[in-house]
């Protein structure tokens, strides 16, 4: 983990320099010898209420949630805490430890001895509990409306949640959950570095917003670029259309011909780094301290423990988005090892991850980051290594794996990551199952890997076509079910379901195309994230020209995927649903986000024949009209319950919703959009 934490450094091209500013030096560290270990040394529990309006579960009974903040503890020279950057250079306590704090949510049975033994921690996204409402088909609140359908409650589970980015305390219903960590210094000097700033969209709110203040207001010392689509030559901003408006917050005049999806880049010197791989340690110590602790150095109990006993026997993690990418990186940097050796997490459902991890343990790192094709394309968060094995890179001459470091510890958990087609096009994940010179792999036996044949983020902001409705959330339960029989009862989950290589159901781009159907208005479009070795040393970073082989889903005549978990949509289609892409006004072509998209199918024999389009006709494919379609669309429903893919409960509410979508397929076009 040194190297790891070198490797970052050194990579992102910081420097230091002397004095930049006034700086309280490092108090020297106590004649006393610090505590054993790093750890949560208290619990401030600030709110105990009843939630969901006191309503109750079954033979659970009432919940109710309780509200936080921890203080913890990290000793920069204990091995497991090596790999955690510039944590030497934070300022320590008189044990000569680094103290900080972060919030937390507690939601658990009011007797939580009649729960059933299983925790569930979500890793959060940007300090919101997401999954919680995936989960729940509800708001992300602990009002009495928010128990939506009361998956977690009704089955007994318990619920934490706890800061782990770094943020000012928010307010709200949940307020957002977010850690207080200390800034870095150099021996009482001003760190300073270079850093990149990237931003489309002039009318955004985080449109000109700066990560981190900077050095100099001079506007020598910096420079803005803009660029139409990602692969555009950079051309530079002239100077008489920006300005600084203070140290965190930069005024731009948009070139003429730029539009709403036109990238703006921006490199400038930048001072005050954050140590954010803390929110690494933050997560361990808190779920080990509520697997293990009974109380905090001040004697106050742990509210998971029963007259001084644990009742929680297994800790699965979920997250999704950022925070599958956080669990793919706790995992890989060593942190599912506690201080005294044992697993912290027994699982992991990750969900919308790729193969990216997270650009969080790093000098002057920007958290919220994620690449895409087109957007933050060039952040660290997509190297080497990409999938759980350990496999040789030819590219960077390195022999690693996300599991290596958990693997030499025995402490690796159970994984079953949830993707879907977007992740193949926009986050590489046909590196799951390939090496990095396209060799088909196999995933671990502690690891599952599901691609859902949908999209995961809905909404059409900027794309071209409307959004692909299908919610993804069905099968994150099925997921988590199947995990948790898989560390509780020694269940094996169902089998990777994914596009394959090995099989031919992963193909090239160009092979792709030759697959896609005839569509007149909509030709296939050819774009895909691709990735080479990246260069940190600069901003921009330059990559390398040889890429990494990467492969997309295999398409049917109707440009549907044929592989990976078949929701009951593409196994029945009434479209074609596949990548979403940048409509006019907003860097038109390339990728749009990670949507995915909907291009209905003609309604009928004479429409498709009109039209010129390959696909065939809604009554052509289903002569028995609704009943056939309704029919079909259970089959496809039935077949995932029996292999585990889909919940029982959540298969009937789909089937129930088959002819409502029947019946709007074959609704004529609205008046006013013929005319």
């Amino acid at each position: 983990m040194r190297f790891r934490r070198y490797m970052l450094t050194v990579l992102l091209g910081i420097g230091l320099v002397g004095c930049q500013g006034a700086g309280e030096p490092v108090p020297e560290e106590s004649a006393s010898p610090p505590p054993a270990h790093s750890r949560v040394s208290r619990l401030d529990i600030t709110s105990r209420e009843p939630a969901f309006g006191g309503r109750s579960f079954g033979d659970v009974g009432a919940y109710e949630i309780l509200l936080g903040t921890a203080t913890a503890v990290a000793d920069p020279g204990a091995p497991l805490n090596a790999g955690i950057v510039d944590l030497e250079n934070a300022p320590r306590n008189a044990d000569g430890l680094v103290e900080y704090t972060f919030e937390f949510d507690i939601l658990k049975p009011v007797d939580i001895t009649r729960g059933n033994g299983v925790l569930v921690y979500e890793v959060n996204n940007r300090g919101r509990n997401i999954v919680f409402g995936y989960f729940h088909e509800a708001g992300r609140a602990y009002a009495t409306e928010n128990a939506g359908n009361g998956f977690l409650m009704n089955q007994g589970y318990t619920y934490v949640s706890s800061g782990w980015l770094h943020g000012a305390p928010g307010s709200g219903s949940p307020r957002p959950v977010l850690a207080n960590l200390p800034l870095a210094m150099d021996n009482g000097r001003t760190i300073t570095g270079t850093s990149m700033e990237e931003w489309q969209d002039p009318d955004s709110a985080l449109f000109g917003r700066l990560t981190y203040p900077a050095v100099t207001l001079e506007k020598t010392a910096a420079t803005l670029t803009h660029r139409q689509l990602q692969d555009d030559p950079r051309q530079t901003v002239p100077a008489d259309q920006w300005y600084y408006v203070d140290d965190m917050t930069v005024a731009v005049t948009p070139p003429a011909g730029t539009d709403a999806g036109t990238i703006y880049e921006f490199v400038y010197q930048v001072q005050n780094p954050i140590v954010h791989g803390l929110g690494f340690s933050a997560i361990r110590d808190f779920v080990a301290f509520a697997r293990h602790s009974p109380a905090d150095d001040a004697g106050s109990p742990n509210p998971l423990f029963v007259d001084g006993m644990p009742v929680l026997d297994h800790v699965v993690a979920v997250g999704s988005s950022q925070s599958g990418r956080m669990i793919r990186d706790f995992v890989y940097q060593g942190f599912n090892e506690d201080v005294e050796g044992r697993r912290v997490f027994d699982g992991m459902t990750p969900y919308v991850a790729g193969a990216r991890r997270t650009f969080v343990n790093a000098r002057f790192a920007q958290t919220g980051r994620y690449t895409r094709q087109h957007e933050d394309h060039n952040y660290p968060m997509d190297e080497f290594p990409f999938t759980f094995a350990t496999t040789s890179d030819p590219l960077t001459g390195r022999t690693d794996g996300l599991l290596a470091a958990c693997s030499a510890s025995n402490t690796c958990p159970k994984i079953i990551q949830v993707d879907a087609d977007s992740e193949y096009y926009g986050a590489h994940a046909s590196l799951l199952l390939t090496d990095t010179s396209g060799q088909p792999l196999d995933v671990p036996p502690n690891v599952r890997y599901w691609m859902l044949a949908t999209a995961h983020l809905q909404g059409n902001a900027g794309c071209r076509d409307p959004a692909n409705p299908v919610s993804p959330w069905p099968y994150y339960r099925a997921s988590f079910d199947a995990m948790v029989q898989w560390v509780r009862d020694g269940v094996e989950p169902p089998a990777t379901r994914a596009p394959s290589v090995a099989d031919g159901t992963a193909v090239t781009v160009a092979r792709q195309g030759e697959q896609y159907p005839i569509i007149p208005d909509r030709p296939y479009n050819d774009r895909i994230s691709e990735l080479g070795v990246r260069d940190f040393s600069v901003w921009p970073p330059k990559e390398s020209e040889e890429k990494y082989p990467l492969y997309v889903p295999s398409l049917d005549e109707d440009g549907n995927l044929t592989a990976g978990v078949m929701v009951p949509e593409v196994a029945a289609p009434l479209s074609t649903m596949g990548k979403a892409v940048r409509a006019e006004g907003f860097a038109e072509g390339d990728l749009c986000g990670v949507n995915g998209s909907v291009i209905a199918f003609p309604r009928t024999e004479e429409e498709r024949m009109e039209l010129g389009d390959s696909r065939p006709s809604l009554e052509e494919r289903y002569p028995g009209g609704e009943a056939e379609y309704v029919t079909r669309y259970a089959e496809a429903a039935d077949a995932l319950v029996a292999e585990r893919y889909l919940l029982p409960a959540d298969a009937e509410t789909l089937k129930a919703s088959a002819a409502a979508a029947w019946i709007a397929a074959n609704a004529p076009p609205d008046v006013d959009e013929e005319q």
